[in-house]
């Protein structure tokens, strides 16, 4: 059976969770807290990578975002049929660092909010910007939970500016996106999944 993008995603998720879990464990003791912030660390670390492959894979994102939608018709159950796809596409060793590959997640996105295949939206800039300045942050979380990489005071200051600048940026999002009216068309089921809790879960954190 060929490794897809879905064992991919849960396989690292399992592995960097866990890994932090148990160093945590050994170091300190079980911590629910620390349990759920790995999780969300490991996570957002995850999509600061796709968000470096929206940032310099644009162009291909744009056109094959395009070829997409015209594809794809304008139903909940083609749209669900084309992420699922997704998540069953073979991803091989060769391509788990590729940006190129993990561009994917945003033309498959896109058919959601198209703001994700244009370099001149909100949408676009504010994932762009997340995954260039709290990809370190993000680290240092998961790492500092743990180890004192920096004294206590430093390591409070840079996770509370990290934590409100994602949560700023689902909340502005939000509001572009309803505003916008990006969601017209789409079942409430469509929009409370991929949308909804895909990025509400920067509000948990």
């Amino acid at each position: 059976m060929p490794i897809v993008v879905a064992h991919v995603i849960v396989g690292y998720l399992v592995a960097t969770t866990g890994a932090a879990v148990y160093l945590h464990a050994q170091t300190h003791s079980i911590n629910t807290t620390q349990i759920f912030l790995s999780f969300f660390c490991s996570l957002n670390a995850l999509i600061c990578f796709w968000e470096l492959a929206l940032a310099y894979r644009i162009d291909v994102i744009k056109r094959l975002a395009g070829e997409l939608r015209k594809g794809t018709k304008d139903s909940q159950s083609d749209r669900f049929r084309v992420v699922g796809r997704f998540f069953l596409l073979p991803c091989p060793v060769s391509q788990w660092f590729s940006l190129t590959f993990w561009a994917r997640v945003w033309w498959t996105y896109a058919l959601y909010d198209p703001s994700y295949a244009d370099r001149t939206t909100f949408g676009f800039w504010i994932d762009v910007s997340n995954g260039h300045v709290t990809l370190l942050p993000t680290l240092l979380c998961l790492v500092g939970m743990t180890y004192d990489l920096v004294d206590a005071r430093t390591f409070g200051i840079i996770n509370l500016l990290a934590f409100y600048q994602e949560f700023v940026g689902t909340v502005i999002y939000f509001c572009t996106y309803f505003f916008n009216g990006r969601h017209a068309g789409k079942s409430a089921l469509e929009v409370g999944v991929f949308v909804g809790l895909t990025n509400g879960l920067w509000f948990a954190g």
